[in-house]
């Protein structure tokens, strides 16, 4: 009888040790061995280099650096929500920087979603460069799951404004959702492949990682090339980063988790933000147009928002998203637990907050904490 049941033990062992190396359950064993998403998963998780170029561009500082004061009642509700990184630039150069619990402008941080308009920013220059022939292209061009019925009218444009209308579910926190599979799975095209048919796209607005991650694979296949491979050449290297980054792969390393995962420093975030602020230009080079820029940062005023009556949507164009703060209006890259880049134009100014605060239930699709980061911002520019 012992022996039967060490068989049975050994047997059921193998079964499932097997089962986690397939797409179905390789989720699981990823889980189990990476634990819980957080900012420093880049720590546990299979990554890929994004080098720096090591030729690093310093922010200069303004002469009024950390002379601003940021009042106690911001400060404690920074503190509360457990941000990490603090900075804010004005005319290119470094005005406030503050960092907590040992943090410092050497400590890499993971983007969550802010990587998002990382992507938009590589579709801008695929599109400038011919590598894809318009926003209305089919994604089917390029993502042969997208040829099938019913995705075959799904446009670039479409993933760029979270309105694929198929059937990625944001809010499906399940361990066999397609947020699990993306994040958790061995290869982001079997997450893709899961993604169907729900509603005619390039009507409603909803929020959908998948929708990146799809623009992710029509990168790789223009340009023949990663994205940490792109994001380097096209962006760190001519733009002085301070610090390699690293890029969170799939669990077979095939490809970037585009929707996310992007891992840099506060110094560095920041360049994002000022090549949007300057139009997609850094010093005398053109990297991005400055069309698609002006596009990107505009709302995409013609999607109904269902979950708001089906009201125009004021609030996000091509994988950024838009605010507005004492009369101030914002674009923002916006991820997870709070990693934010803020171009306030009227202000010239970019900021960067990275930490680990708590998701909470959204004010017009935004978490609250994001007009307090704009305020804190706006009492130290001058």
């Amino acid at each position: 009888m012992l022996k039967k049941i060490i068989i049975s033990i050994l047997v059921l062992v193998v079964l499932v040790g097997g089962l986690s190396f397939t797409p179905q359950f390789a989720h699981l064993k990823n889980f189990a061995i990476w634990g819980k998403h957080t900012i420093h998963d880049y720590k546990t998780h299979p990554t890929r280099l994004v080098s720096s170029g090591g030729a690093p561009q310093y922010w200069p500082l303004d002469s009024n650096y950390n002379k601003g004061v940021i009042s106690d009642s911001i400060l404690a509700i920074m503190d509360s929500n457990d941000t990490h990184a603090f900075i804010v630039i004005q005319n290119g150069k470094l005005i406030y920087e503050k960092y907590w619990d040992g943090y410092t402008p050497k400590t890499l941080s993971g983007s969550f979603s802010a990587a998002k308009s990382i992507i938009s920013l590589l579709i801008g220059i695929a599109l400038d460069e011919g590598k894809i022939k318009s926003l209305d292209e089919p994604a089917g061009n390029y993502v042969p799951h997208f040829k099938e019925a019913g995705l075959d009218k799904v446009r670039i444009k479409d993933l760029l404004t979270m309105s694929s209308g198929t059937t990625y579910k944001e809010s499906d926190k399940s361990y066999f959702s397609m947020n699990a599979y993306g994040y958790y799975g061995d290869d982001e095209e079997f997450m893709v492949n899961k993604m169907a048919f729900k509603e005619p796209a390039g009507v409603h607005w909803e929020y959908r990682s998948g929708d990146t991650q799809v623009l992710g694979l029509i990168v790789e296949k223009a340009f023949g090339q990663t994205i940490s491979e792109l994001v380097s050449e096209r962006f760190m290297k001519p733009m002085g980063a301070e610090a390699d980054a690293l890029w969170l792969l799939d669990g077979n390393k095939k490809h970037e988790k585009a929707f996310c995962c992007f891992n840099g420093v506060a110094h560095d975030y920041a360049r994002f933000g000022q090549l949007v602020l300057d139009n997609g230009k850094w010093g005398s080079r053109q990297i991005v147009s400055e069309n698609y820029i002006k596009a990107a940062t505009t709302p995409a005023s013609y999607l109904k928002d269902p979950t708001e009556n089906g009201n125009p949507v004021d609030y996000y164009g091509y994988q950024y998203w838009m605010f507005n703060e004492q009369g101030h209006a914002i674009v923002a890259q916006n991820g997870l637990f709070g990693q934010y880049v803020y171009i306030i134009r009227d202000k010239n100014a970019v900021v960067v907050r990275l930490g680990e605060s708590k998701v909470v239930k959204p004010q017009h699709h935004h978490q609250p904490e994001i007009f307090t980061y704009a305020a804190a911002a706006l009492s130290v520019l001058k």
